[in-house]
This record gives C-alpha cells, structure tokens and sequence, in this order.
C-alpha cells in the first residue's frame, strides 16, 4: 500500500488540493522526521507565515535539503521583489504541475505543532531556478575559436649611452684659467717695462703736425687755432674761434692740465659728454661724443669750486 506521502503527492499533481492535504497531515504524523513532507505540505498552501515554518522544520531535519533552501530564498526575494504573474512557491520546491483546485487551507488545529523553529543557514541562499524543469534543447557548442600565437616581437636595442663630457670641460676650464694668467702676465710686464704691445693697447694718434705751443688748439683743417684762456667764463666773443664742425677736434698741448679734471660745457654751464685720448708728444685730443648744436662751448678746468674760480677755453659752433 502507498505511504500518505506518496498519496498525498499524486493528489497534489492531480490537482486534488483538499486530499492531498489530508494525506501529508497523515504523513506528518507517519513520518514527522522526513523532510520532503514538510517541504510538499509548504508547497500546497498558501500561508507564508505556515510556508516559512514548515520549511525550516523540513532544514532542521535535512540541513541540505535543496528544495526547502530554494523555497526559503523565494520567500526572502519576495519581500524586496515581486513575483511574477503566476509564480509560486511549488516552482522552486517539488513541481507538482498545473494544479487544477485552489490550494488547500491548512488548518492548524488538526496538525500537529510542529517544533521549534531554528534559524536555517540556507535562508540567505541565492534564488535557483525551480528543480525538475524541462531541460532545454542545448545549444550546439561553438567550436573554440583557435588562440591565435601572439607576435613576438623582439624589443628594440637600447640606445647606447651618452658618452660623457666630463674630461672636455675640465680641459676648457683649465685652458680658460691658463689664458687668463697669461693675460695678466702680459698686463703686468707691459706695465713694469713700459712697452706697448699693439693688440693690447690703443694706437696712439698721431698728429700730422704738433701744435706751435703749449695751450688749448681747435684743429680746424690740419690747422691749429689758438683757444684763448679766461679766468671764468668769458663775457664777449672778443677771441673766441668759431668752426662750422658740429664734433670739432680739441688739442690739449699742456703737461699741467690734468685730464680727469676737465668738464666740457654748454653756454648755459650744462655738461657735454666727450672723450680724451692721448697723443704723441704728451699731447692729448678731445672729441665730443654727440653732435653739438650751434652755440659757445667751453673746455673748463676747476681751479676752485667753493670760490667759482675756473678756467676756460671756449669756441664757436656757427
């Protein structure tokens, strides 16, 4: 004769909700420690809350029981994501068909009281897909595809390093530090022995003709014209020479003078840059370093600048 179990399944797959529930209530009490009645009397109601014990008493019986983690899970996901349209828990339990009667209701006074219900690892398991579901027609597998060799490539050579310029630099500071000592040595014996040496000093200018005397001399076309001395600055053009040289050339033919002390001015006593260079004979020549405008000029030696004595030496730019 059948187990209620069995009975109780067949009428379930039949559609026979009420007997079937009849059959797993006298399941429970024939075999109160197999799983898979708790797990198919979950799968006929419609109670979550009865869903839920009766699936944790089928783990605390079977730990490993597959069906009753899967029915748990779908129990779980349904509070955060609804199910979809005619999804039920028989899908992930023991599919039991289409049923053809509304499920049963299962009525707690003719049941035993089921044990204490314990927490049930498996609860959190993910959700899988119902058990004993057609297997679909498999894919023909793809043939693997050939790995193709990978291109080796040989890594290009490594440039060589730069070769170092250490040793050249060392050698031009040292040829530069040498050059400058022989400079200086040059310097100092030029000016101990009181020799010109041509690529280190000025030539001399040389005067076609020396001046006819010591004095103060515009040199006016090879010729000398006299700059007369005046104790401050004159006050008439009585003496003065005039030249139309807008840079004319002043001779110094005076060993007293001194050069440093000169001041070359305007008629309103604003100073004119000029330059002097020494020449033959003790001689020296003057020259303005920009074009001057008409106008008196005068070559001005302080004699004593507390007191306003000065000398001068003047001419006429026309």
């Amino acid at each position: 004769m059948a187990s209620s179990l069995s009975q109780g399944i067949e009428a379930a797959k039949s559609g026979q909700m009420e007997q079937a529930l009849a059959h797993l209530k006298d399941a429970i009490v024939e075999e109160p420690e197999n799983a898979d009645v708790w797990v198919w009397l979950a799968a006929i109601i419609e109670d979550e809350d009865k869903q839920t014990i009766f699936l944790k008493k089928a783990l605390e019986i079977d730990p490993n029981n597959k069906p009753a983690q899967r029915g748990l899970a779908f129990i779980e996901r349904k509070k955060y994501i609804p199910p979809k349209p005619g999804e039920k828990l028989s899908d992930y339990t023991k599919p039991i068909g289409v049923f053809k009667a509304e499920p049963a209701q299962f009525s707690v006074e003719s049941t035993p009281q089921p044990a204490a219900e314990s927490a049930v690892a498996a609860e959190s398991a993910a959700l899988s897909q119902p058990a004993e579901e057609p297997a679909s027609t498999p894919a023909p597998e793809a043939s693997p595809s050939r790995e193709s060799t990978p291109s080796q490539t040989t890594p290009p050579a490594s440039a060589p390093s730069a070769p170092s310029h250490k040793a050249w630099v060392d050698i031009l500071i040292y040829g530069v530090i040498l050059m400058a000592f022989v400079v200086i040595g040059i310097l100092i014996g030029t000016t101990l022995l009181n020799v010109n040496i041509p690529f280190l000093t000025k030539p001399t200018p040389v005067l076609s003709v020396l001046p006819p005397s010591e004095g103060v001399f515009l040199l006016e076309n090879g010729q000398y014209i006299e700059m007369q001395l005046s104790l401050n600055a004159p006050q008439t053009e009585e003496g003065i020479p005039s030249t139309a040289q807008t840079q004319p050339q002043v001779v110094i033919n005076n060993q007293v003078i001194q050069l440093e002390r000169l001041q070359f001015v305007d008629q309103e006593g604003k100073p004119v840059p000029f330059t002097t260079q020494p020449a033959e004979n003790g001689t020296a020549i003057l020259l303005p370093l920009e074009t001057l405008n008409p106008g008196r000029y005068c070559l001005m030696f302080n004699l004593n600048a507390a007191r306003g004595e000065a000398l001068y030496w003047c001419l006429q730019i026309e």
